[in-house]
C-alpha cells in the first residue's frame, strides 16, 4: 500500500511540477494581486480532526467556494493549493472543480499542487485556512490572513478575526506590522520552531 502511494506521489509530482511552473511567470505578473489563496490541509490532519468544526476538508471547500461564489468581487480569482503530504493519496481537483461549476465559478478557480509556496503567498490578496502554518507564514509576509478553525495565531491584528469569510473578500487588511514583530518574537523565545517559521520559508 505505502509503496503504491510512493510510486503515484512521484509521478504526480513529475506531472504536477512541470505543469505548476507554467503557472509561476502568470502569477508573477498577469494575476498578482488578483486571485484568493487556500492551501489545504491534509485529509487527516489532527488540527482539523479536532480544532475546527468542519471534519473533512470537503466541507472547507464548499464553504469557502461558496462563499467566494456569492460574496467575492467578480474579477477575482481563487487557488487552491494541496498539501504536498496529500500528493499520493488524495486529489481534490475534480472534486473542487464540480462544486465550482455549481457555482459557475469554475472559469475563475485555479488547483495547483507544487507551485512555490512564497511566491503563491507573495502575489495573493487574502489568505484563507482553517488553521495552518501557512496562515502563520501569510501573516508574518504581511498579508491579509483569516482562519476558520482555531490556531494559535488567531488574534485580532494579525488576522482578520473581526470579519466572517462572506466579508474577508472584500474588506480584509493586512496584519498590523508592529504586532507581527511581537508575536514572531514570542514565538522565537517560546517555541523550537526557529528553522520552520524564520529561516528560509518551506517550499510546501
Amino acid at each position: 500500500g505505502e509503496f503504491f502511494f510512493g510510486i503515484r506521489s512521484l509521478l504526480r509530482k513529475v506531472i504536477y511540477t512541470h505543469r505548476d511552473k507554467k503557472l509561476l511567470p502568470v502569477i508573477e505578473n498577469e494575476l498578482s494581486k488578483q486571485y484568493f489563496f487556500v492551501p489545504l490541509q491534509t485529509y487527516n490532519d489532527f488540527q482539523i480532526l479536532q480544532h475546527s468544526g468542519y471534519g473533512s476538508i470537503e466541507k472547507f471547500i464548499i464553504e469557502v467556494l461558496e462563499s467566494f461564489a456569492y460574496q467575492a468581487n467578480e474579477k477575482d480569482l481563487l487557488m487552491f493549493k494541496h498539501h504536498p503530504i496529500d500528493r499520493g493519496r488524495k486529489n481534490y481537483k475534480e472534486f473542487i472543480f464540480q462544486q465550482a461549476e455549481e457555482l459557475s465559478i469554475a472559469k475563475r478557480v485555479m488547483v495547483v499542487h507544487d507551485l512555490h509556496l512564497p511566491t503563491c503567498l507573495a502575489h495573493t490578496k487574502g489568505t484563507i485556512t482553517i488553521n495552518s502554518t501557512v496562515g502563520l507564514s501569510s501573516i508574518l509576509k504581511g498579508i491579509p490572513t483569516i482562519t476558520l478553525g482555531r490556531a494559535i495565531y488567531n488574534i485580532e491584528g494579525l488576522t482578520n478575526k473581526h470579519l466572517n469569510l462572506d466579508e474577508f473578500w472584500t474588506k480584509c487588511t493586512q496584519p498590523d506590522q508592529d504586532l507581527v514583530l511581537k508575536f514572531r518574537q514570542y514565538l522565537i523565545e517560546t517555541t523550537q520552531l526557529n528553522g520552520n517559521f524564520f529561516g528560509r520559508m518551506p517550499d510546501v
